[in-house]
């Protein structure tokens, strides 16, 4: 999408100094390797929800992918600050360490609430320490000890996450919680911390994009998957027809339209942490666990494509893709002040889709939702070939810029 034309709010971070004129930061190899682990991490998360039979299930398994996440949002940031030190081989092997811990991790979900919770535990905190230690170790870094989102996750989450391993029971469940919400909360609120670190505006945006490609090809796994394993009748077909129809739709929407502007705000706002917490950070959490949703949708929908949901995975398909609307609404009000009107539109018509599917076959959901994507697209295109304004909802200045 071309760049929206509106500037970025002013916001409170101190803003860093001009960076120097340099080559643009690439995706090393090492670090495209690293991202495998996080593939089977979302079909491990994916596969245990599709099982969830209550919001409680549900809710302590999403639980789960968030140390997944902040090690993933970890590790690339790190790798940004590296520069072109994370393909020699002392950052490769950094790398190759940090997808170790995650592939534990990953193994450790299917019973990470019984008898892997240790070493689910255990591989978080070593991946927290490597990252804390190397990032300590770049330029830039605090020369003495201090509160730090990094510093937060190593000395408080950790401790946290390895006291509920050992408790198990409830007060596994409360400690993870605790410590998840104190790593979903310390980049905001220690965010004036980050102010002064500069970072590469190729890099980021590249390996945000790929996360979203790791979701939506896991996505694609899935649906194949179950397609593969039942027959292939015509309401079968006509249900991957739409599933893959809808994957594409979600593909076009962020990659067509959204991750250009994503760029454009970074390289042009003078308070990088800003972006790299409320648009990174943030939204793009929301983007990967409302792509995980749809998976699990799409799953039931391939399985009983007619049928009317009677348990909760069966019905995560429109809440899945009313969040991922959200989060574009969300994300341009935190770059640019202001969310597009179609998308918040788009967003309520899925909501309403998502209270009406208790009562609708799956297949006729999934149909309702490529609709609206589709109307949504189409709109989007028509507004940039005739160079027509974007209808904007603009929240209060004031709101934005003490939110910031």
């Amino acid at each position: 999408m071309n760049p929206p034309p509106l500037t970025a709010d002013p916001v409170v971070d101190t803003p860093a100094a001009p960076a120097a004129p340099h080559e643009e930061q690439r995706v090393a190899w090492a670090e495209l390797f690293f991202d495998l682990i996080w593939v089977f991490a979302i079909t491990q998360i994916t596969t245990t929800l599709a099982g969830a039979h209550s919001a409680g299930e549900a809710a302590r398994t999403l639980l789960l992918f968030l140390p997944l996440w902040w090690g993933w949002v970890g590790t690339t940031l790190v790798a940004n600050l590296a520069g072109s030190r994370v393909d020699r081989a002392a950052g490769r092997l950094v790398l190759f360490g940090a997808a170790g811990c995650g592939l534990l991790v990953s193994v450790s979900i299917a019973q990470a609430y019984g008898d892997h919770a240790v070493l689910f535990a255990v591989a978080y905190a070593v991946l927290r320490l490597v990252l804390w230690a190397v990032r300590s170790g770049l330029d830039g870094a605090p020369r003495r000890p201090t509160l730090e989102p990094f510093a937060v996750a190593l000395f408080v989450s950790a401790p946290l996450y390895l006291a509920g391993a050992v408790l198990g029971g409830p007060w596994q469940t409360a400690l993870w919680a605790a410590a998840a919400l104190i790593e979903l909360s310390s980049p905001r609120l220690l965010r004036r911390r980050l102010s002064g670190m500069r970072f590469e505006t190729a890099h980021l945006p590249e390996r945000f994009g790929l996360v979203l490609i790791i979701a939506l090809g896991e996505t694609v796994v899935a649906t194949g998957n179950q397609a593969a394993a039942g027959r292939l009748g015509t309401p079968e077909l006509a249900a991957l027809l739409l599933a893959f129809t809808l994957i594409v739709l979600l593909w076009w929407t962020y990659f067509h339209y959204g991750a250009p502007a994503v760029r454009h705000s970074l390289e042009h706002t003078p308070a990088q942490s800003r972006i790299v917490t409320d648009v990174f950070s943030y939204a793009h959490l929301g983007y990967v666990i409302a792509i995980v949703l749809v998976a699990v949708g799409l799953k039931k929908l391939l399985a009983h494509p007619l049928g009317v949901p009677h348990s909760l995975p069966e019905l995560l398909l429109a809440p899945g893709v009313a969040l991922y609307l959200w989060g574009f609404c969300y994300a341009r009000w935190r770059m640019f002040g202001a969310a597009t009107l179609q998308r918040v539109a788009a967003a309520v018509a899925c909501c309403v889709l998502a209270v009406a599917a208790v009562v609708l076959p799956i297949a006729a959901t999934a149909a309702l939702l490529v609709a609206v994507l589709l109307a949504l697209n189409g709109f989007e295109a028509w507004l940039i070939r005739t160079h027509r304004p974007l209808p904007l909802l603009r929240l209060p200045r004031s709101r934005v810029t003490t939110e910031s």
